[in-house]
């Protein structure tokens, strides 16, 4: 048996244990915005955390800078994390969306919005949020995405996780939670 040690010390490996948890935190109530690590950009620091250099990831043109750091950019129909930029989101068609036997077998999208707070809001309903609901509104996506995650969340248990990111914050929307636009005349 070969134990491999964790050359980065004891206080790198407490912070990435943190990490993991808070974004444990945030799928695990949907809509949360929670900082994975303070003072750190979340979509690097969950990358970081989840993946590593073996792990297929799909990064859109929006993120040049993390491709020339040797990121392997790979075609959708392969990737297990794909990243993009909120304005460049153009859906969810080729990305692994599971099979009904290994639903796990989806990719998990981070997208980095402008902010989570502030644009128009959505009511979230489903696991984890709650009897009462939960809200989010971030700013920096396309009209289209509200409709594609309709279509992404009818295929449940298939479909596509989403994680937003907006600097140091992150919020999750995991494939069985449903969105609706917020009826800004009801009470």
């Amino acid at each position: 048996m070969k134990i491999v040690i964790d050359q980065r010390g004891p206080q790198n490996a407490y912070e990435d244990r943190k990490a993991y948890r808070n974004l444990l935190q945030a799928f695990a109530y949907p809509g949360k915005m929670v900082a994975v690590r303070e003072g750190q950009l979340a979509h690097s620091v969950i990358l970081a955390t989840l993946a590593d250099e073996t792990t297929p990831v799909w990064i859109d043109e929006g993120f040049a800078g993390i491709k020339a750091n040797g990121s392997k950019a790979l075609d959708r129909e392969k990737c297990v994390f794909a990243l993009c930029r909120g304005e460049r989101f153009n859906g969810f068609d080729g990305f692994p969306v599971g099979t009904l036997v290994d639903p796990h077998l989806s990719t998990t999208m981070l997208i980095e919005v402008v902010s989570l707070t502030g644009g128009e809001p959505w009511r979230l309903a489903g696991p984890g949020v709650g009897p009462n609901g939960a809200s989010l509104a971030p700013i920096g996506l396309p009209k289209m995405f509200p409709p594609a995650w309709a279509q992404n969340n009818a295929l449940y248990p298939l479909g596509i996780d989403v994680i937003f990111t907006a600097g140091e914050l992150c919020a999750c929307l995991p494939r069985s939670v449903r969105l609706e636009i917020a009826d800004v005349c009801a009470g």
